[in-house]
């Protein structure tokens, strides 16, 4: 795969999937634009490929910075080829633990900077006839998790807005589709897990128990994912929800 010429940007870049995501993109010749809540100026540092970088810290839940690091975007690179909707905000919540200022925090961040950017970006791929939105949704919509409860909310947003805009954007030759992960072996997995529950071994464990494949989920494992549906072979797909979980899917395990 050549991505030489395009400009991807990826928001939660920083580590992760949202690194392995940049990694690969940058890989394939990618000019690249890493948003991330913290400088990602490491990342970029890291990264391989010949293509221009930029890193911007910015909060994807402040509609006005994700406008100002839009423009950024645009002003830097000229357009926006492939948008991958990445960063995300998990907090431990229940019926009991919920707020109104903690739900409407989650969805800020999980699925309005979807809408957001895809506002910014998607005129320049309409007028070069082809373009790429991806999204990092979820498999937890299907085997929830117990004190997920805004987060499972907004992946299935996610996915729904996914299909909404695929509906309205496939005759402009932009695909629009969702990779949805298993639970995914990164920092971020660990840092997560509650003191007083299982440890992140037993977790992944009983996690890697429900599925065929039977191994922990890495992730350059979403990353390859990625990389066929930005991919000229993956011109003809787009509204769907493509679940990278080891085979987990297939029982409702």
């Amino acid at each position: 795969m050549t991505l030489a010429g395009k400009t991807a940007v990826v928001t939660g870049g920083g580590r992760g999937i949202g690194r392995a995501y940049c990694e690969r993109l940058a890989a394939a010749g990618a000019h690249l634009a890493i948003i991330d809540l913290h400088d990602p100026s490491r990342t970029i540092q890291d990264l391989p490929g010949s293509g221009n970088k930029l890193g911007l810290a910015v909060d994807i839940g402040d509609p006005e910075q994700v406008a100002d690091a839009a423009q950024t975007v645009l002003d830097r690179f000229g357009r926006c080829d492939i948008f991958v909707n990445n960063a995300a905000y998990m907090p431990i919540t229940t019926l009991e633990m919920v707020t109104s200022e903690l739900w409407r925090r989650v969805q800020a961040v999980n699925v309005e900077p979807l809408i957001h950017f895809a506002k910014a970006f998607v005129p320049g791929m309409a007028e070069a006839g082809w373009g790429r939105i991806v999204a990092t949704g979820s498999a937890v919509t299907l085997h929830p998790q117990t004190r997920d409860l805004a987060y499972i909310t907004s992946k299935a947003a996610v996915h729904g807005v996914v299909k909404a805009l695929a509906n309205e954007l496939g005759g402009s030759g932009i695909t629009v589709n969702a990779i949805a992960p298993t639970v995914v072996k990164t920092e971020g997995f660990a840092e997560r897990l509650p003191e007083d529950g299982p440890s992140a071994d037993q977790m992944m464990e009983r996690i890697v128990s429900q599925q065929t494949i039977t191994r922990a989920c890495l992730p350059e494992d979403v990353a390859g994912a990625l990389s066929w549906l930005v991919s000229n072979d993956a011109n003809f797909v787009t509204g769907q929800i493509i679940h990278v979980d080891g085979g987990r899917t297939r029982s409702g395990a």
